[in-house]
Formats: structure tokens, C-alpha cells, sequence
């Protein structure tokens, strides 16, 4: 184990001893952007966001061990190694608990992992209730996820999009324009990873925008969560949708991984693109009706 890593993992050990010692609570906050409400049962804590009358959890973390990824879709998130296996530049827009950020910080110590969050009080929740301390090689701006991708000028390997506002990503990060500006901050072999729900017409609306910009998208399911991880690349050849072309799971694998992450369980959540209803419609800047379209199941349409 390298010192960086070692001294990664001894500061993640650190910012969570007074966290894990702690009895159990519930609390709630309003902000201009979220409602919030904090858990800690035992050695979970869990943010949840208010959304139509429910909580929706945003994240969660394991205090008895950190590393672990405990919402299911964050792991299927690191099917993005299939198509650019060295993620030395990230670029993660939302950032919730920091769920997805801790085992990837240690098990790739020398990456940048660029992380960018609207809401102040949730970097802030994240910080004093989830035990994530940002560092050099983990750094945390406060802006618009649109806004930092407008100002940037630099080339990322990945670009996650996990940015939710209640339950729903923000109608501006959804739309064909958006993805362009993403596209255009990837590098040459870059991939743009989304987390999508599949329980809305919203589903067909993102998987047409998304082909409208990406030559190449290809599907994981994270099994009985809704949830659809989308890996897109702006390149035609080589051919990415057929799993005989990804690189073999052995020479991706990290030590951290072992009872934390299976990439060959990844592997089996790909799924083919589904047939587009007719009713499917292209988001844009001048029409991203977000949340009437994700209030409107996908089970009415019969098309799944």
C-alpha cells in the first residue's frame, strides 16, 4: 500500500470516529434548493431529499467501513472503466454524501477526482455528518454543474452526471445542448456516465437526447432499483456496445475492490437500448419539461 493511499485512508478513519461513536438521530434541514433529512441508524448515516411527499436517499455511508459503496447504482457508476479504464481526471457533477468518492479516492490515490455541488448545506451535511474531508486530489466547488462545465477548459476521462434536486436531475442538465458542453470537455477515449431512472417517460426522453449527441451509448441496470447507468462516448470506432470489446475484468480490478465492488456483476447488468416510443422527445434548452415527464411512468406507455 502506497503512503498516499495509506495516508488517505488513516484521514477517512479519522473524520468518521467521532460520526461512528455517536448515537442514533434524524435531522432535517430546508435550504434554497433541498429539503434534507439526515439518518444515523447504527453505523449508517443516509441523506435523503425530499421530492412529491417522499424522501428520496441520496446517499449513504457506512461508518464501520467507509470504502464501501452502500447505494447499489454507485457501484454500477464504475462501469465506466470498460471504457476508459484509467481514470486519471474526473469530473463528478453532484455530490450528495460522497458515496461514489471514497473508494474510488483510494484505490486510484493519484487521480483527480474534481467534484462540483450546488447546494452549500449538502457539502456541508457531507462534511460534518458523512465524515468526507475533500483533499487535494479530492476538491469540492460550490457552483452550478452547467456553470463549471461552461468556465472549464480542461479534458476529463470521465464525466459523472449524479446531480439531483428532489429526487430529479435539474431541467439545464438534461438537455441535448448540455450534453454537447460535456462532450466537448472529454478527452479523446473520455466516457459521460449518467445515472437515469427508469420508471418515467423521462427515461426514453434522456436515452434520445443522450443519442442525439453520443455516437455510442451503452446501458447497466442496476437490478430492482430503477435506476440505468448510462455510459457514453463521442468516438464511432472502436465499437464499445458489444462486451467482447471491453477489456477483461481481471486487469481492472484494485485490491480495495474485494468485498466492495464485483465489476463481473457490472458486467451482467449491461443491457441493449430499448425501442423509443414514438412519444419520446428530445430535450432542449427551449423544451426540458423534466418533472411532468418523470411523473408519467413508463408501464402506462406498454412499451416496456
Amino acid at each position: 500500500m502506497t503512503l498516499l493511499r495509506l495516508s488517505f485512508l488513516v484521514l477517512i478513519l479519522a473524520s468518521i470516529r467521532a460520526f461512528a461513536a455517536a448515537g442514533d438521530f434524524v435531522e432535517n434541514y430546508d435550504t434554497i434548493y433541498n429539503s434534507l433529512t439526515v439518518e444515523k441508524r447504527g453505523s449508517i448515516v443516509e441523506l435523503r431529499a425530499r421530492a412529491r411527499g417522499t424522501y428520496a436517499l441520496e446517499s449513504a455511508v457506512d461508518l464501520s467501513d467507509p470504502l464501501q459503496l452502500v447505494v447499489p447504482y454507485t457501484r454500477s457508476l464504475y462501469a465506466g472503466l470498460f471504457f476508459q479504464p484509467k481514470p486519471d481526471r474526473v469530473l463528478m457533477i453532484g455530490l450528495g454524501g460522497a458515496g461514489f468518492h471514497r473508494l474510488f479516492a483510494a484505490s486510484y490515490p493519484d487521480a483527480l477526482l474534481q467534484t462540483v455541488e450546488l447546494d452549500p448545506k449538502v457539502f456541508e451535511l457531507c462534511r460534518t455528518r458523512l465524515g468526507f474531508q475533500p483533499t487535494e486530489r479530492t476538491p469540492v466547488a460550490v457552483l452550478d454543474g452547467r456553470m463549471f462545465v461552461k468556465r472549464d477548459r480542461q479534458t476529463w476521462d470521465w464525466i459523472i452526471l449524479d446531480a439531483f434536486r428532489g429526487g430529479f436531475v435539474p431541467p439545464h442538465l438534461k438537455t441535448e445542448e448540455f450534453y454537447r458542453e460535456c462532450a466537448a470537455r472529454l478527452g479523446d477515449r473520455g466516457v459521460f456516465v449518467t445515472n437515469l431512472h427508469a420508471t418515467s417517460q423521462l427515461y426514453y426522453s434522456d436515452l434520445k437526447t443522450l443519442q442525439a449527441v453520443f455516437p455510442q451509448v451503452v446501458l447497466f441496470e442496476t437490478a430492482g432499483r430503477g435506476n440505468v447507468i448510462a455510459c457514453a462516448v463521442m468516438y464511432k470506432d472502436p465499437i464499445v456496445t458489444d462486451p467482447k470489446n471491453w477489456p477483461t475484468t481481471g486487469t481492472l480490478r484494485r485490491p480495495l475492490f474485494v468485498d466492495r465492488l464485483d465489476l463481473d456483476t457490472i458486467r451482467r447488468e449491461h443491457i441493449a437500448i430499448p425501442t423509443l416510443p414514438r412519444s419520446a422527445q428530445l430535450l432542449t434548452d427551449d423544451f426540458s419539461p423534466v418533472e411532468f415527464l418523470d411523473t408519467v411512468k413508463t408501464n402506462n406507455t406498454g412499451t416496456r
